[in-house]
């Protein structure tokens, strides 16, 4: 997969799930480790130090949490004010997050340098040290919250850890050998949870499901291409009536394309392409996750060296409405993870 390589230090995100015997089914056991493969995102090595800070009169008021991938840092903004109210330090490499009807923040980050496992950090609305801690034998990117019951999911290479109640040991569900995690997943009203997954060796990727109540996931035929680029992975959001992937086009073979959030009809194992928002930007240098907040979706991008996140109109999308963050970025892939928290009072 040369299509995504960012050079010799960035880290695999298409393992070798042929060693994974038996696959499809439920499973408790640990990941094998994974081959060399594609690589897409600086090395994460680096643990960000100093002190974790939080402005105390933030509490009651929704904030934006964006990871730097390659600092280590996950900067709290007030949304959508814009200004920068805390940093969290302590991660390495931290990549997705997500967030719960209590406000409480997930962050998915690696263990230590040796990127073999994953910690899933969690953090209450607006505080300084995490309240739990979950512990991934994967490599995990993205995460969502089951609105249904409280369960968390984390994508890994491979397979996908289900936490119960957000809570203790992981429940794994591997994939089939030609389908692999590939993007950050997202559930829908009902539970189901969707995932972007590659399709063999191809760049075109594909829609994946875990159903609610299943114990596989299964292939979704999408009849619409999905693409990634260099630090660029689709994300799988529900928007409050409709699931959507994002994805860049194919003929970019670079950090930079326009992104796509395209809204589906999903009957069965078929989903179909219903609309689409066009998210543009100056240079459309795109990278990261996407998360959609009611009448706006957020997402990162870059220009001249600086990260931002951007604010689009959703459904209608078009140039950013506004942007939050101008942390000096040294490459694509720094700015990673976005998330809104609201506490619960609101």
């Amino acid at each position: 997969m040369g299509w995504l390589n960012l050079g010799r230090d960035a880290v695999s995100i298409c393992a070798s799930v042929a060693l994974l015997s038996g696959c499809g089914g439920e499973r408790t056991a640990a990941i094998p480790g994974a081959a060399a493969g594609g690589a897409v995102f600086p090395p994460g090595e680096r643990q960000a130090l100093g002190r974790s800070w939080m402005r105390a009169s933030v509490s009651g008021g929704d904030l934006l949490y964006v990871s730097n991938f390659y600092s280590g840092y996950v900067y709290v903004y007030s949304y959508p004010q814009g200004e920068l109210v805390g940093t969290l330090t302590g991660f390495v490499g931290p990549a997705g997050e997500c967030s719960d009807s209590d406000g409480d923040v997930f962050i998915t980050a690696y263990v230590n340098s040796s990127r073999n496992a994953s910690t899933i950090y969690e953090y209450a609305h607006g505080g300084t040290s995490p309240i739990a801690t979950l512990g991934d034998p994967g490599k995990a990117w993205g995460c969502a919250v089951d609105p249904t019951t409280g369960n968390l999911a984390a994508a890994n290479l491979g397979s996908v850890a289900i936490y119960a109640g957000a809570r203790g040991n992981p429940t794994l569900y591997y994939t089939t050998s030609d389908m692999s995690p590939y993007g950050f997943c997202g559930y829908d009203e009902k539970g189901n949870l969707y995932l972007p997954v590659s399709i063999g060796s191809a760049p075109r990727l594909g829609l994946a499901r875990l159903a609610h109540g299943s114990g596989s996931i299964d292939a979704i035929n999408l009849n619409h291409a999905i693409y990634a680029h260099i630090g660029f992975l689709p994300s799988v959001q529900w928007d409050g009536k409709d699931v959507t992937i994002s994805s860049v086009p194919s003929d970019e073979g670079h950090a930079s394309g326009l992104v796509s959030v395209f809204r589906l009809e999903i009957t069965g194992s078929d989903a179909k392409v219903i609309g689409t928002a066009k998210l543009e930007t100056r240079n459309n240098n795109h990278a990261g996750q996407s998360w959609i907040q009611g009448k706006r979706i957020l997402g990162v991008y870059y220009y001249r060296g600086t990260g931002h996140v951007g604010v689009w109109r959703y459904p209608k999308g078009g140039k950013p409405a506004r942007k939050i963050g101008d942390v000096p970025a040294k490459d694509i892939g720094t700015f990673y993870g976005v998330t809104v928290s609201i506490p619960s009072s609101h």
